[in-house]
């Protein structure tokens, strides 16, 4: 337990002090150090030492808006202990609001928020299906960037008509 938290220690990211969107601190975690966007990761398996950390065993990674899954990942931070960039592999799945990515490797870049998927990725966005050699989302943005893109848009299913038909009132 006590090896978790020291990890866990490990890969938050400090931020510059200062309020939050809200005009309020945001929350703090550890010690008094406010944190800006963290990154929230758990693992079955924590391992690491001073520059980086490898987490295997339904791998679930939190940033801002961004939600990713894999069988394993190796987490790289800065001397300060922040994390700049992680790579997933097996069974990479991402989802950013309405977007959604999945393949066999990732990277990620924290501090711009790029995700890019590899390894027969396949990407949707709305009804949009996309499969191609490399799948790219950036957090905060609704692009959606796919190499050799082979795309399938689906029909939108129609809302119901009003009208004949419907239930009578009393």
């Amino acid at each position: 337990m006590i090896e978790f938290l020291a990890m866990a220690f490990f890969v938050v990211q400090p931020a510059s002090p200062g309020a939050g969107a809200d005009g309020g601190t945001r929350p703090q975690l550890l010690g008094s150090a406010p944190l800006r966007d963290p990154v929230e990761i758990s693992a079955n398996l924590i391992s690491g030492g001073r520059s980086s950390a490898t987490f295997t065993g339904n791998v679930q990674v939190k940033h801002r808006t961004l939600e990713l899954r894999c069988d394993k990942m190796e987490a790289f931070y800065t001397e300060s202990r922040e994390v700049r960039r992680v790579e997933c592999t097996g069974g990479v799945q991402a989802q950013d609001g309405d977007r959604f990515a999945r393949g066999e490797k990732a990277e990620y870049d924290v501090p711009s928020g790029v995700l890019v998927v590899t390894g027969s990725p396949e990407a949707r966005q709305g009804t949009t299906f996309l499969k191609g050699t490399k799948v790219r989302l950036t957090l905060g943005s609704e692009r959606v960037e796919v190499e050799n893109a082979r795309i399938v848009i689906e029909t939108a299913p129609e809302a119901p008509k009003k009208g004949k038909g419907g239930a009578k009132r009393p």
